[in-house]
C-alpha cells in the first residue's frame, strides 16, 4: 500500500463540527515468546523464552540440547 500522507487522511467538516478522533494503538504490557518444535505428529518440544532474552545461536543451542 505504501506511505499514507497527512493530507490523505484529512476529512471535510464544518467549523462547528467536533474534531475527529484518531484511534491509537496501545502498547502491550506483557509479551511472551515461545520456541516450539514440531513434526508431522504434532508438538515435540515447547519452551517459553525468558523476558529480555535475545534468541541468538547460544540460546538456540541450549534449547536444542534440552530437546
Amino acid at each position: 500500500m505504501g506511505v499514507r500522507l497527512r493530507w490523505q487522511s484529512e476529512e471535510w467538516h464544518t467549523k462547528s463540527s467536533p474534531r475527529s478522533k484518531k484511534a491509537r494503538m496501545s502498547r502491550s504490557r506483557v509479551k511472551t515468546m515461545i520456541v516450539v518444535f514440531f513434526d508431522s505428529h504434532g508438538i515435540v518440544h515447547k519452551e517459553f523464552v525468558p523476558p529480555g532474552q535475545t534468541i541468538n545461536h547460544a540460546f538456540y543451542k541450549d534449547v536444542l540440547e534440552r530437546l
